[in-house]
């Protein structure tokens, strides 16, 4: 995901909220489908994608912003 933070060409889809480290998928499906080529997994969408971030959350490697949607 850094990756497509970092890529200006990506700010469409995916971009910083300027809180920090803190990022938001303006559009979640596309964020999913470029994930899915960079992880060589075409099948890639949005709900596996989340099913992902979950782990990270439960991991401690990313944290859930409250109230927010796909922050």
């Amino acid at each position: 995901l850094l990756e497509l933070l970092t890529d200006k060409s990506c700010q469409s889809f995916i971009s910083w909220t300027g809180d920090g480290w803190e990022f938001k998928l303006t559009d979640p499906d596309e964020v999913a489908r470029r994930w899915g080529i960079r992880k060589n997994k075409p099948k890639m969408n949005y709900e596996k994608l989340s099913r992902g971030l979950r782990y990270y959350y439960d991991k401690n490697i990313i944290h859930k912003t409250a109230g927010k949607r796909y922050v």
